[in-house]
């Protein structure tokens, strides 16, 4: 016995055992084999629309040759299980197997010996079959069969069909020459519907290809690099203007293109590697024009001894290039006017830059450079910083340009308003808790000084925060370290304070609320915003830098302001310093109706100023105020004159002019 019966018998269950004795139904051997290899021969050139008939003729020479009253080929189908009969055949006079013929449920214990085990049922009597097999027995025998033969075929590792066959009339055995056939057609069988089906969806899948390509008028090839011949689709012969039967070469195809372009083109196909992308615009001429296409193809290798084939797609991209050339144009003439417009607003950019200031304030009084010079020297810096000044005078947004200065602006700063935390919950706001660190803490949260990590960490009014918080905080600054609350572990935080107060620190520390260590550590670069009072000079900056503001946001344009109103402005203290001055002038950009600023009554008891009092008395009152504030000195550093921002002898000449005789000159 050769190796391949033995390898076959391990497969079949003979059932009896002498169902396998050849002398039970004599086959001519020679006979079954030539038929075998024409049915073989019939399968190979089967057509995809032609298969299935072509299986079912084989079925009836194949079967009616063993004297079998039917037979046929169930396909199988794991996930889910679905089990069909595909192709059947039956002697005359022999019943129809029904449609909703039910193989797995109806012969489980074959099922699972063909499909698991893939054992081949060689069965010669089915009365013969072992208890546990009952209910295959008892389907057997309400189909009336006697005789049967079942072969399990494998695609790769799966049962994916198997070949059966009947006999209804006598018992008949299955010598192994038999099964080694029926096994082989079996294959050629699946082999065939597989090809067809696989032919099938390659058509499929090209109709769609010319079909998309044909709806967005594109051109679908294929080009046999080595004989250098196109298959194309009727769109891309449209393209070129190839007429419907005319065979297209590399050759012709490149007498379509413009001469600049032609050797381009040959030099990217011949130089393309197996899966290489081919992307090429180039010019052709078509009906006598030249117009502009795109070709985006692979080179897919084929099998040995094949030849290469570049797959690809061709467009018509001409009104694409006339609009990219439309489009460099309109970009060549915006650029000019952008550069005339640049030119034409030097001048005028250079008049803003000499009445703003550089900082974030506005305004160029000598006490705002002042501020703006300190932010500048401390923003590269680690050092805590500490801003004090009234409420509106701007710290956060001093804290924040020193923020945005520093090598810390990649990340946001941390903002916290300690005045806004109720005092039970500064610590955890800070500092972070972990879940159940005290009642009602159901969750764990991360406080501020992880968040801030590597940026900035801005404490408003510092001086809200409890004498039992100050102390941990002191430690954070000192050693950049912390615990969570319900969490003994400390946790390193490289984080950079600034703080704000409008409150007199020290003051504080006097009466006991604020702890002097922390003040010490906090104050090491301290900053005071002046208020808005003692800077009236920027007054009018402040107004024309709103009035803008607000007036592009409700669509107003005010062009002039009354001078009184002006003067009104300046001599008013404040006490709300530039935000309440912000909402001053938002009211008064919704109540004027025309282009004339309309500025309500501010009445201010400390410093009220009369809607009669003229200019010069505004001047002579704050020159006398600023000369009080110096000591009385005009010169120097802190003098009047600097602090006014003028020349010295400026200043003597206008306290001449104002009759102010009651300072000494140093």
């Amino acid at each position: 016995m050769n190796s391949n019966n033995k390898d076959l018998l391990e497969k079949i269950m003979y059932i009896p055992e002498e169902c396998s004795s050849s002398d039970l139904d004599c086959v001519d051997a020679k006979a079954f084999a030539e038929l075998t290899a024409s049915v073989s021969a019939r399968m190979v050139v089967a057509k995809p629309d032609t298969v299935g008939q072509d299986i079912v003729l084989s079925l009836k020479e194949v079967f009616g040759y063993l004297k079998a009253d039917r037979g046929g080929i169930v396909s199988v189908s794991h996930d889910p299980l679905v089990v069909n009969v595909t192709h059947a055949w039956y002697d005359d006079g022999v019943d129809h197997i029904p449609a909703d013929f039910n193989v797995a449920e109806l012969f489980p214990w074959f099922f699972l010996k063909l499909t698991k085990n893939r054992n081949i049922m060689a069965v010669c009597n089915t009365s013969a079959l072992p208890s546990e097999a009952i209910i295959d027995r008892e389907s057997l025998a309400e189909h009336k069969v006697i005789s049967t033969l079942a072969v399990p075929l494998v695609v790769g590792e799966v049962v994916t069909h198997f070949i059966g066959i009947d006999t209804l009339r006598f018992e008949r055995g299955w010598p192994i020459d038999i099964i080694r056939n029926v096994k082989l057609l079996g294959e050629i069988f699946v082999g065939a519907m597989q090809r067809c089906r696989q032919e099938q969806e390659l058509d499929q899948y090209r109709n769609r290809l010319e079909l998309a390509a044909d709806s967005g008028e594109t051109g679908f090839w294929e080009l046999d690099r080595g004989a250098g011949e196109f298959w194309v689709t009727a769109q891309a012969r449209v393209l070129f203007g190839f007429s419907a039967d005319e065979l297209i070469t590399m050759e012709s195809f490149l007498e379509k293109v413009c001469d600049e372009d032609k050797t381009m083109i040959a030099d990217r196909v011949a130089e393309l590697q197996a899966y290489d992308d081919l992307i090429v615009e180039y010019r052709a001429i078509k009906d006598g024009e030249s117009r502009w296409f795109c070709s985006k193809g692979r080179l897919l290798p084929q099998y040995e001894g094949g030849r290469d084939i570049l797959m690809g797609v061709t467009q018509d991209i001409t009104p694409r290039k006339v609009m990219e050339g439309e489009l460099k144009n309109k970009i060549a003439e915006i650029t000019a006017l952008r550069q005339q417009l640049e030119i034409e607003n030097l001048s005028l950019r250079k008049e803003v830059s000499a009445t703003r200031s550089d900082g974030p304030f506005i305004g160029g009084s000598v006490a705002l450079r002042k501020v703006q010079e300190q932010a500048e020297q401390v923003a590269n810096t680690d050092s805590t910083v500490l801003i004090s000044g009234e409420t509106g005078t701007g710290k956060e947004l001093l804290a924040q340009t020193i923020h945005q200065l520093s090598q810390r602006s990649k990340r946001s700063m941390v903002k916290v308003n300690c005045a806004a935390l109720p005092e039970a919950l500064v610590e955890s706001e800070l500092f972070g808790r972990e879940k159940g660190a005290y009642t009602g803490a159901l969750s764990r949260q991360i406080g501020r000084f992880e968040l801030a990590d590597g940026a900035t960490l801005f404490l408003d009014e510092i001086s809200e925060i409890p004498l039992e918080t100050q102390a941990k905080l002191l430690r954070v600054l000192q050693e950049g370290e912390f615990q969570r609350l319900g969490n003994p572990r400390s946790i390193k935080a490289n984080v950079r304070i600034i703080a704000a107060s409008n409150r007199n620190l020290l003051e504080e520390v006097e009466r006991g609320r604020f702890r002097k260590d922390l003040y010490y550590r906090l104050s090491i670069f301290p900053i005071t915003i002046p208020p808005l009072r003692e800077r009236p000079e920027d007054i009018p900056q402040l107004v024309w830098e709103f009035v803008g503001e607000f007036g592009a946001r409700m669509g107003k344009r005010v062009r002039k302001i009354m001078p009184a109103d002006m003067v009104r402005l300046q001599s008013y203290s404040w006490p709300g310093n530039v935000r309440e001055l912000r909402n001053v002038l938002e009211h008064a950009m919704i109540v004027s109706q025309d282009d004339v600023l309309k500025v309500k009554s501010l009445v201010d008891s400390e410093h009220h100023v009369d809607m009669e009092t003229r200019l010069v008395d505004v001047e002579r009152r704050h020159i006398k105020k600023v000369l009080e504030a110096a000591g009385g000195r005009i010169k120097g550093a802190g003098g009047a004159a600097e602090l006014l921002g003028m020349n010295p002898s400026t200043l003597y000449s206008r306290m001449r002019k104002l009759e102010i005789h009651t300072i000494t000159r140093p």
